[in-house]
Order: C-alpha cells, then structure tokens, then sequence
C-alpha cells in the first residue's frame, strides 16, 4: 500500500513540473513577435541593382499594402499601393528611374515596416 501511495505522489510531483514547465515557456513566449503573422520581404538577387528590379514579398492573408523605395528616410518612389491576398507576389520597378546610388525598399502595412538596403548602379 505504502508503494502506491509513493507511486501516485511522484506522478503528481511529475505532473506539477510538466504545468509549471509549459506556464514558464508560455510566459516568457509573451513578448516575441510572431513572424508568421506579419508580411515576408525577400532580398534583391543582384547586387548591386540595376534594370529592371523584380521585388518579392509573401503575405500571411489579405492586406493592404504599400511598396516603397526610400533614401534617407524619405519616400523617394512609391511603387505600389494596392490590398494584397495571401501569398507571393512579384513587383516590377524600372531602377533607370532613380540616381545611381544607396537606397532602401520596403513594404509598410497596418501592423509592420519592412525595408532592405539596396545599392542602384545603371
């Protein structure tokens, strides 16, 4: 008898860390940012960019957003604003249209800012 009641007093100690254990992970997950949740903005493939630039972001579900090309903190281009569904999709943007020289690219919606350093050189 007594080896039972010392079998179902370590499952409930084992239990009591298992809950303790999964509130901590819970607690400290809190804070962080989800990635998924928020849109996916991919590198140019070359560097540095010139012609023709194929710029590629991933959304998680439908949202507005809007495409930007910035230098120095300023919008210098915007290259699209529209609502976009989930997924992938590809913008076009003809950097012959922009100075030679250091600039940013990003998409900004309602929940996030997103930018890229890229270096134009037609």
């Amino acid at each position: 008898m007594e080896a039972v009641i010392q079998f179902l007093f370590v499952s409930f100690l084992i239990l009591l860390g298992v809950i303790g254990y999964r509130a901590l992970l819970k607690k400290f997950q809190r804070g962080q940012v989800v990635h998924k949740e928020f849109c996916e903005l991919y590198n140019l493939d070359q560097e540095p960019a010139q012609g023709e630039l194929p710029f590629y972001f991933v959304c998680p579900e439908a949202c507005e957003v809007k495409f930007a090309i910035w230098q120095f903190n300023q919008i210098v281009c915007v290259v699209a604003q529209d609502t976009y569904e989930k997924g992938g999709h590809i913008l076009r943007f003809d950097s012959t249209k922009l100075a030679n020289g250091v600039y940013y690219y990003g998409i900004v919606t309602s929940d996030q800012e997103t930018k890229k350093r890229m270096t134009i050189a037609n």
